[in-house]
């Protein structure tokens, strides 16, 4: 899932010096999400975040049900069941294709 404000982090983050993504690159990496993801709008929370510009990703993924917020940095969200890590991801979709 992804909004307008997250596909704007997303492009200022790939657009970094420190990774030398070419523009076509970036490009084609964000017309992908926006081809096979889900437009959504937040749904404000009121929950703590130490890092304001992740709130964003939290409000978009508790906007639709059975949606997860998969990231590395897990302590930046609230303790929910929908905050997973990579690997927890993995494990969710292999008990649907059980």
């Amino acid at each position: 899932m992804y909004n307008n404000e997250i596909m704007a982090e997303y492009r200022e983050v790939l657009s970094r010096p420190k990774f030398s993504f070419p523009l076509q690159t970036i490009a084609s990496i964000l017309d992908a999400i926006q081809e096979m993801g889900v437009l959504s709008d937040r749904v404000e929370s009121q929950e703590y975040f130490p890092d304001p510009k992740d709130v964003v990703f939290y409000e978009v993924a508790i906007s639709k049900d059975d949606a997860y917020l998969v990231t590395g940095n897990t302590k930046h969200f609230p303790k929910k069941p929908i905050v997973v890590t990579p690997s927890e991801m993995l494990e969710i979709l292999k008990t649907y294709n059980k």
